[in-house]
């Protein structure tokens, strides 16, 4: 939140796409899971009125909004990895079929920000990524979010992104 009741969104903007129920939930398993395992446990407390699997708004452009991302503008490179990975997902998610957040457990630990179990869900799903004929031209972009995830690193939430987006050099 830039300002307090003012929150950034992680919403992405789809056109020329069909929306469908198995895109949705491609969405949530290959770029909603691990883009919480980045997210500072203070951006959970937006879950659940914002952040719910699945949620999406018809636009007047003919495509959609997917609304279920915590906002990922914290810094160039998670905002590039984000889309990057979400056009990815878009492209082939009818060769995505893994579901980790059908199992009750993981759905309910999504809710409630609990990171632990919901860690050992992701590295099959990224496997199935790096498996795409064409994810190596997205791998730059894409890798860095990975490597962030097997760090166990977070965004923080309280930092000024405006130095990251306006300096000469990116984090």
């Amino acid at each position: 939140m830039p300002l307090t009741g003012w929150a950034l969104g992680g919403h992405l903007h789809f056109s020329g796409v069909t929306l469908t129920a198995p895109l949705l939930r491609a969405l949530d398993n290959y770029l909603a899971l691990p883009m919480l395992l980045l997210e500072d446990v203070r951006a959970g407390a937006r879950r659940p009125r914002y952040g719910v699997l699945g949620d999406f708004r018809i636009q007047p452009h003919g495509g959609f909004e997917y609304r279920t991302l915590p906002s990922f503008l914290v810094s160039p490179v998670i905002a590039k990895g984000a889309v990057y990975l979400a056009h990815l997902i878009v492209s082939h998610y009818e060769d995505l079929t893994l579901r980790p957040l059908d199992r009750e457990d993981l759905h309910i630990a999504y809710y409630g920000g609990d990171k632990s179990p919901l860690r050992d869900a992701v590295p099959p799903l990224l496997a199935q990524l790096r498996s795409i004929g064409r994810y190596e031209k997205a791998a730059q972009y894409i890798e860095p979010l990975f490597q962030y995830i097997a760090a166990e690193r977070t965004w923080d939430e309280s930092r000024d992104i405006r130095e990251l987006w306006c300096s000469k050099v990116k984090a």
